[in-house]
Formats: structure tokens, C-alpha cells, sequence
């Protein structure tokens, strides 16, 4: 009985920081964004494989008024099933640290950005390939609860450049990283 008003209030606080009135918008020059993701991922990017969890750092600075210089960790599990005579079933892992950019389209309190990476890919697991120079492209939109809080939802592809160019047809023959998270920010 006790946990519906803490339930109603917190939502009530919730709806009053979405819609009350101020100045949000975007990172803007010489500002910093420390954001958490976590949500899921897998190995092919194919929505009806297996998936297992996803997450990152991101770190962005403002250079201009919708750019932003960022660096990003993070590390997405997939479980992968036994390939008779092959490997043995397990986790396959990869971990990334990636250097980029993100534009942000500021439209008042909504915020869609599209973020390209270029750094280290390394994978761990059963039939895992080696580090390689891996490339970052990402989507999502982020929703500015206050000034300097956000929250929103981002989609991330990370592949091997060179693995997919040859083998374009197939994707590369190397897994790929893709994740659907969510996200939290801070302004600084």
C-alpha cells in the first residue's frame, strides 16, 4: 500500500522536470557531457539472434555549437551457441575504446545525434578474431529533463572496416558489435 504514493510522486516529478519551461539545449562550445549506456546487444546484428548486454562511457566536449569531439569505452557480451567439431559455446565478447565526433540536431528539449568512432576493436571468446582498428556509427536522441540532465536511447554498429570491405556481400566474415541502449547524461 505504501510504495503506490512513492510510485505517484516520483512519477508527478517526473512529468513536472519533462514539461517545465527553461533554457535546454544541446552541448555547447567548451562544455563536457559524461554519459552511462547500458541496455543490450549482439554479435550480427540480426534482432532475432542472441543477445546479451551492452554498455559504455561516453565522453563529449563541445567544439562548436552542435559538434562535439568524443571518446567512448564499452564492452557488449553475446552468447553464442556450439559449432559441432568447431568450438564449444560460450560468451563472445567485445571491448571497445574509440575516439570521434557526434552532431547533435537540436530541436528544443528533443535531441537526435549521429556519432562516427574510429579506435580499437578486440573480441574474446569462442571463435573470437583478433584486435583490429574497428569503426563506430551510431544514432539516437537524447531528452533534455533539465538544463544539464538528459536521458534518451541510442543504436550502435561497430565493425572492422577492412574485414567488411572483403567480404562486403556478408557483412565481413568477423562478427560485429551492435547494441540498443540507453542513455543518461550529465552536462558539465
Amino acid at each position: 500500500m505504501k510504495r503506490a504514493p512513492v510510485a505517484v510522486s516520483l512519477a508527478a516529478l517526473l512529468v513536472a522536470l519533462i514539461v517545465r519551461g527553461g533554457d535546454a539545449r544541446a552541448v555547447g562550445e567548451d562544455e563536457w557531457q559524461l554519459s552511462a549506456r547500458a541496455g543490450g546487444g549482439n554479435a550480427d546484428g540480426y534482432p532475432f539472434q542472441s543477445w546479451g548486454l551492452a554498455g559504455a562511457l561516453d565522453l563529449e566536449y563541445g567544439f562548436f555549437e552542435a559538434f562535439a569531439a568524443r571518446a567512448s569505452v564499452g564492452v557488449a557480451s553475446h552468447p553464442v551457441s556450439a559449432v559441432k567439431n568447431v568450438s564449444p559455446a560460450g560468451t563472445l565478447q567485445a571491448r571497445t575504446a574509440l575516439v570521434g565526433a557526434t552532431y547533435t540536431f537540436d530541436v528544443v528539449r528533443l535531441l537526435p545525434y549521429m556519432e562516427l568512432g574510429l579506435g580499437l576493436l578486440s573480441w574474446s571468446g569462442p571463435r573470437a578474431p583478433k584486435t583490429s582498428f574497428g569503426t563506430e556509427l551510431g544514432l539516437g536522441a537524447d531528452y533534455l529533463i533539465t538544463p544539464r540532465w538528459a536521458a534518451g536511447a541510442s543504436a550502435q554498429y561497430i565493425f572492422a572496416p577492412a574485414d567488411l570491405l572483403n567480404n562486403v556481400m556478408q557483412f565481413g566474415e568477423r562478427p560485429l558489435a551492435f547494441s540498443l541502449t540507453l542513455r543518461v547524461s550529465r552536462i558539465f
